[in-house]
């Protein structure tokens, strides 16, 4: 029996969700990673030094996956650190870095749920933790922080 899916736990009911929920959970099973929803109502699982966070949304009569990394928390925000984010974002092919205000810095991709294919799945998957895992420490020595193994520890 798998364990609760992330629509129980957050007791979301659409039937285009619940669609999206059972499929990202079957690519999940499929490349061996955990298909139970964290407590905080998303699917995460660590990779090197980062983790990845799978959050499905529902936007009118679309549905997407949102795929994001944080890459280090407690930044201290700078000009050169802004200008490093702008030359990351044109050198990766695909998703982008995100700046918060709590100054947190992640990189983030976004895929329609709608037409979702295992491999294209599977691709922006380990796209996302593989540049997350690179960057975040190119980025810690320009703006210090903590990467997500300082913080969650060890995978």
């Amino acid at each position: 029996m798998m364990p609760p899916s992330l629509l129980q736990e957050k007791k979301v009911h659409s039937e285009n969700m619940q669609l999206l929920d059972n499929q990202v959970r079957t690519f999940l099973a499929r490349m061996g990673l955990d298909t139970s929803a964290s407590e905080e109502g998303f699917y995460m699982f660590k990779y090197g030094s980062t983790a990845v966070m799978i959050t499905l949304i529902e936007q009118g009569d679309h549905t997407l996956v949102r795929l994001a990394s944080t890459l280090l928390t407690e930044v201290s925000p700078n000009v050169g650190l802004v200008r490093r984010i702008l030359q990351f974002n044109a050198e990766v092919l695909f998703g982008s870095f995100l700046l918060f205000e709590d100054n947190t810095l992640s990189f983030a991709a976004t895929l329609l749920g709608r037409s979702l294919q295992f491999e294209d799945f599977a691709f922006a998957l380990n796209y996302v933790a593989d540049i997350s895992d690179v960057y975040d420490d190119k980025l810690q020595q320009i703006a210090g922080g903590q990467r997500a193994l300082d913080v969650y520890g060890e995978a």
